[in-house]
């Protein structure tokens, strides 16, 4: 019982922090002027999202509407994973070019 309230409680406390990030993030920052913005305000978004609709089960219980909410925040999340594996792809022979350089194997 003591486990299953510790592990609620993170669960409101990441869903509050991360909301909170997003909405900084979204109102401080000029996020949609280049492509890392726009992924860091979505991935950031979409882990709010998550984390929003999971914490008001919590608090709510299930709702009729919840089924489709949770297709929509969840839907976000493998476009948004899937986004974050390009650009780590599209990266990877660059660092894999700096190691080279720094230890002198390559030209």
């Amino acid at each position: 019982m003591v486990t299953q309230m510790l592990g609620s409680v993170l669960i409101v406390c990441t869903a509050v922090l991360a909301d909170a990030c997003t909405l900084v993030y979204g109102f401080g920052f000029r996020w949609w002027r280049d492509s890392t913005g726009r992924h860091l305000f979505s991935f950031m978004a979409s882990i709010g999202l998550v984390a929003s609709l999971w914490a008001v089960r919590l608090l709510a219980g299930d709702t009729p509407w919840f089924a489709g909410a949770r297709l929509a925040a969840f839907g976000l999340v493998p476009w948004v994973l899937g986004w974050r594996l390009l650009i780590i792809l599209r990266a990877l022979p660059q660092e894999r070019q700096r190691r080279r350089l720094s230890r002198g194997d390559g030209a």
